[in-house]
């Protein structure tokens, strides 16, 4: 800690420093990841609402309303039957760690399936819940192998996970297909924390997307993040459960609070901040706003594909989502020589390749100089 407390002028001028060393989505040149600038509407709430913590929600009427009104949105867009309940949450670690937490205690089982696709925080989970995590093989087309899946199934199994845009390739597993062949004492929770905000949106722009939501009888939960393709500030995600009554698994009581009873989640205090912000982008936006920006996005990406082609690289699969990987020669040495360049683009390990997302702050003119810059690389490999 620091002895004696600084002026205004000189605290400003050390942050100041500080972000001129980040890198920034407005530059065009961060290609690697899934979050975006968000709304200005969206960032303008959040500061509104810095004091808010629904740890304490009986101090913040105003704001667990705004929550509640999050929670529907998104349940109406995934299509969450009239007992659909859930929370804002920090984001897809959260949502997916707490998703097991209630299977766990609804099922008095812990056992956990969940592709090689999955993110990383199911492994996370099964750490901290003492759940024991069984990875199933891809398929031809690095969806879950349901084959695999059968062959795990038995009584100790608490969930199955099914993944709606997979982190690397943006691939969708066959979640109807995972929903039939499990007995109805098993949880099925949906990791659809980028594809929630995208899926439905390529639905309404014609494509062909399969059902992936709780529009399956047999989906339990599903995650969705709006700091994500949401156009929200960080941190923001949200957990829907089918059944308002499985929250009550995971309640614990806190006395002091002034709302008893509103303890169902993993944090104690919440960034609600992020409440306000996720309402103003989905109430400005709506479903016409978020269809016109996946619209754009899926433009960009067909963009960034052509690209490729033309410098005789081909995609791991067909982009399913605004996401882009290529099969390179070595994809970590072209990550690091593009990073020297100022590019910030990532590395897929399944199959290894090198990735690109295709987010509401990259347009054209970025893949236009970044595809300059990726064709002197390949030439100095």
């Amino acid at each position: 800690m620091w002895a004696k407390g600084e002026n205004r002028d000189t605290v400003m001028l050390e942050l100041e420093a500080a972000l001129d060393r980040d890198h920034h989505f407005s530059d065009g040149h961060v290609i690697s990841s899934m979050c975006t600038k968000p709304l200005d509407i969206a960032a303008e709430a959040h500061g509104m609402f810095l004091e808010s913590n629904l740890g304490n929600a009986g101090l913040y009427p105003g704001t667990l309303d705004l929550e509640k009104q999050v929670i529907d949105a998104i349940s109406q867009l995934l299509n969450g039957p009239a007992d659909t309940a859930g929370g804002v949450v920090s984001g897809g670690t959260e949502a997916n760690i707490t998703a097991l937490w209630i299977a766990r205690n609804i099922t008095g089982k812990k056992k956990v399936i969940f592709p090689r696709s999955a993110h990383f925080s199911f492994h996370k989970a099964c750490d901290i819940l003492a759940m024991e995590s069984v990875m199933v093989s891809l398929t031809d087309d690095f969806t879950m192998d349901l084959d695999e899946v059968a062959r795990h199934l038995d009584g100790d199994v608490a969930a199955v996970v099914g993944i709606a845009g997979t982190t690397e390739l943006g691939a969708v597993d066959d979640i109807r297909g995972i929903s039939e062949m499990l007995p109805e004492n098993v949880f099925l929770h949906v990791d659809a924390a980028f594809g929630g905000f995208v899926l439905p949106f390529l639905r309404e722009l014609g494509h062909d997307v399969p059902d992936f939501d709780l529009s399956i009888f047999g989906v339990s939960s599903i995650a969705a993040d709006p700091h994500k393709m949401g156009m929200s500030t960080v941190p923001s995600g949200a957990l829907l459960v089918r059944n308002r009554e499985w929250i009550r698994t995971i309640h614990k009581d806190a006395p002091y609070l002034d709302m008893i009873g509103q303890l169902s989640a993993l944090s104690g205090t919440r960034c609600s901040a992020a409440v306000a912000a996720s309402y103003a982008a989905m109430r400005s936006l709506g479903r016409d706003g978020y269809t016109r920006i996946v619209e754009d996005c899926m433009k960009v990406t067909r963009h960034a594909l052509a690209s490729a082609e033309r410098l005789g690289l081909e995609p791991v699969i067909e982009p399913i989502m605004n996401i882009l990987c290529l099969r390179v020669p070595d994809p970590k040495k072209v990550q690091k020589m593009l990073d020297q360049r100022g590019w910030k683009v990532s590395v897929a390990q399944n199959p290894s390749s090198l990735r690109l997302v295709m987010m509401p702050h990259v347009t054209m003119g970025s893949i236009d100089d970044l595809f300059a810059e990726l064709e002197i690389v390949l030439g100095e490999l």
